[in-house]
């Protein structure tokens, strides 16, 4: 059975601090998504898919994951954030906000498709470094062999294989005090994945509203 803790809770007993609320370098995104459930209501989904690529994908992103994702980071202040799976970019944009919030930092975000990244906007993309057009497991070893990740957000492939290649690949380049974020954690592959992939560390899963859940990977201590 995997414990099931609340954000407040989780950022209280790591980091002794209290959750920081994203500030106005996100109102883009949240106006994205504002707008899309406003307009879903009177639009069919097809439609607005054909008025902008960006609207009907928005809530790729739901409102507690995006809020867990910059209280972490924020709580965190990680040096370097890995994401994969960057889509269109809207989890992107917490943690880049995250990191421009907390002053220093950068996001490595990998995805296959080509044009990922579309909707992080313009004033957040100096802290963020898109490795796009390759598989991550191909683009990660170069980045990993000049960088530690103290963040890393799961959130391309969502198979038990395609995640656990991922972690060999990150998890033993994270130092003592790292988190991993899994998405889509209801998924049984991912969180066999986790259990497999990470022995040494504590696996929970965060109290959110997202019905993809998520999942929390902590690092206390590296491995003899």
């Amino acid at each position: 059975m995997i414990e099931v803790i609340q954000l407040d809770d989780l950022i209280r007993r790591r980091f002794r601090k209290e959750i920081v609320l994203p500030g106005p370098a996100v109102e883009r995104v949240n106006q994205d998504r504002k707008r899309e459930l406003w307009l879903r209501r009177w639009v069919p989904e097809g439609v607005l898919r054909q008025l902008s690529h960006s609207f009907a994908r928005s809530n790729t992103v739901h409102p507690s994951t995006a809020q867990a994702l910059y209280s972490l980071a924020r709580a965190l202040t990680p040096e370097m954030i890995i994401e994969t799976g960057t889509y269109w970019g809207y989890a992107t944009t917490y943690l880049a906000a995250a990191v421009a919030d907390s002053g220093s930092g950068q996001v490595w975000s990998f995805d296959l498709w080509a044009q990922a990244g579309q909707c992080i906007p313009n004033s957040l993309r100096p802290f963020v470094q898109l490795m796009s057009g390759r598989p991550s497991v191909e683009s990660l070893p170069e980045v990993l062999s000049k960088f530690q990740p103290k963040l890393f957000f799961q959130d391309s492939l969502h198979d038990y294989q395609g995640v656990l290649s991922e972690l060999k690949l990150v998890a033993p380049c994270m130092p003592a005090g790292s988190i991993i974020v899994f998405h889509d954690f209801i998924v049984d592959g991912v969180r066999k994945a986790a259990r497999d992939g990470l022995p040494d560390w504590q696996i929970l899963q965060l109290a959110v509203d997202d019905p993809q859940q998520l999942g929390i990977a902590l690092r206390e201590s590296l491995p003899d």
